[in-house]
């Protein structure tokens, strides 16, 4: 049970800079969509996708390096990937309800994109794959990756 919880803890995910890039990004996306057309909704769910894959490559070199895999989290995992990929779709349809010209849609997956690459920083940092992450985005991420050194220590000796 402790591990759904700390999963689905959307504490670090629904924030003050996570709302703020949702909102430009809900912004610009919606204006691009009115200027160009639908596709850039493809592209965003595309880089979202591909955030997701390097999140995990990263998590699983992470787990693998501090040996804090844990069956049940990776599990827990992909039910949360299903999730945050849903979650865009979600959006679509209320836009679709709401005549609000791709803005919720926007809202979401740039809130997501924002928050995988955050994940994703942080996991790379603790794959030992720091020497490629300019120390800007280090600073950036540095309270996601305290979160995950504190859960991966949580882990160690859970299932495996």
């Amino acid at each position: 049970m402790k591990a759904y919880l700390e999963i689905f803890n959307f504490n670090n995910l629904i924030n003050y800079k996570t709302g703020f890039i949702s909102v430009v990004g809900a912004s610009v996306g919606a204006f691009l969509t009115k200027l160009y057309g639908g596709e850039v909704g493809l592209y965003i769910i595309g880089a979202l996708t591909l955030g997701i894959v390097l999140d995990w490559l990263g998590a699983i070199a992470a787990a693998t390096k501090d040996k804090s895999y844990s069956s049940q989290y990776g599990i827990i995992g992909v039910i949360r990937t299903a999730v945050i990929l849903a979650l865009p779709v979600f959006g679509k349809l209320l836009d679709s309800a709401l005549s609000t010209q791709g803005f919720i849609f926007y809202m979401l997956s740039i809130g997501l994109l924002y928050h995988t690459l955050v994940s994703m920083t942080a996991n790379f940092k603790r794959a030992g794959w720091e020497r490629w992450i300019p120390t800007w985005a280090l600073d950036l991420i540095a309270s996601e990756l305290e979160a995950k050194v504190k859960r991966a220590q949580t882990r160690k000796g859970e299932d495996k």
